[in-house]
């Protein structure tokens, strides 16, 4: 409304104001449906793409095709003298409506990218902070005493047997310290490492588990070039852990699917697992948590409207699908 009143002054006709309120309403009609295709379209199209050429051209063409039917709306609805009616048709009168659309264009455009530029610092200061208390939350909780009291129990047991095991188990243990003190530390790993990450915490997880649980780990495509924030996905496995492998399931699994799609750039990850029928409270208010919500705001910042993720908590069964477009 203030830019419209804006232009009312600038084009004042020498008549009432509001008769000028209504001129410069009609004009600013036009300005407005190509600065909102410019912002909403041509720069998600193009701008942001680095296609800067086909931007140019296309917001040129835009804001050439839309002086025609200025032209006719100010024939039609704007009373003019008949030496202005006569300039309507002329170059003139396309060159002027011409710059000032571009000029509005110019305008709103300045203002969406200012915009996105401070929307983007906000996020990037928010997922550093996150980024270090997620480090915390890793050394503090993923890779927790009770998980190393464990496989340090069993590794102890190994020992005493003398099992062949042995030395391996201590090899993959050595594999996730290290992956989670210093490729923590990256905003991005080779997608390869993380899931070797993964295959390792799983290893340790048979030796504690035997071959009472069904565990499966799948990956459909190729991990070569590809990268991913670390840590994306271990909160889910943790928790098909907890609750997957429960000892008071007689038959349990825990299965896991990686999907590279390199044409469209995406990447799911599903896990599924066995739950019991019957948790108890404390249990009950164990599921998601707060590794879930961690999850879910790193993954706003990280992949805005680009990620996908579905949680079907079943009577016995509980499965997450996250789907990523990596690009």
């Amino acid at each position: 409304m203030v830019y419209i009143v804006v232009w009312a002054v600038i084009l004042l006709s020498g008549g009432s104001f509001w008769r000028d309120i209504l001129n410069a309403s009609i004009f600013i009609v036009f300005h407005i449906i190509v600065s909102y295709f410019n912002n909403y379209f041509l720069i998600e199209w193009f701008l942001f793409k680095r296609k800067y050429l086909s931007y140019l051209s296309s917001l040129t063409l835009s804001v050439l095709l839309m002086c025609f039917p200025l032209a006719v709306a100010t024939y039609k609805y704007i009373p003019l003298s008949q030496e202005s009616v006569m300039n309507i048709w002329t170059f003139d009168f396309f060159t002027y409506n011409f710059l000032l659309i571009l000029f509005t264009v110019l305008l709103t455009t300045s203002i969406k990218l200012f915009r996105n530029w401070y929307l983007k610092e906000q996020s990037n200061k928010e997922l550093q902070k996150l980024n270090v208390e997620s480090e915390l939350k890793f050394l503090k909780s993923q890779i927790n005493p009770h998980f190393l009291f464990n496989n340090l129990n069993n590794l102890y047991a190994l020992t005493l047997k003398q099992s062949e095991l042995a030395p391996d188990a201590v090899l993959k243990l050595s594999n996730i310290l290290r992956f989670g003190l210093y490729e923590s530390q990256k905003q991005k790993v080779p997608i390869e490492d993380d899931i070797q990450f993964i295959r390792d915490y799983i290893e340790l997880e048979k030796l504690r588990l035997g071959d009472r649980t069904d565990i499966r780990l799948e990956v459909h495509g190729s991990t070569f070039g590809r990268q991913i924030e670390p840590f994306l996905f271990i909160n889910f496995i943790e928790n098909a852990f907890k609750h997957g492998a429960n000892p008071s399931l007689a038959k349990s699994f825990i299965h896991i699917d990686y999907i590279l799609d390199s044409e469209h750039n995406h990447l799911t990850f599903s896990i599924s697992n066995t739950k019991p029928s019957i948790l108890n409270e404390l249990d009950k208010a164990k599921v998601g948590g707060i590794g879930l919500k961690n999850v879910q705001t790193r993954l706003n910042i990280l992949y805005p409207s680009r990620h996908e993720l579905k949680i079907v908590d079943e009577t016995d069964k509980y499965t997450v699908t996250l789907t990523l477009q990596t690009i």
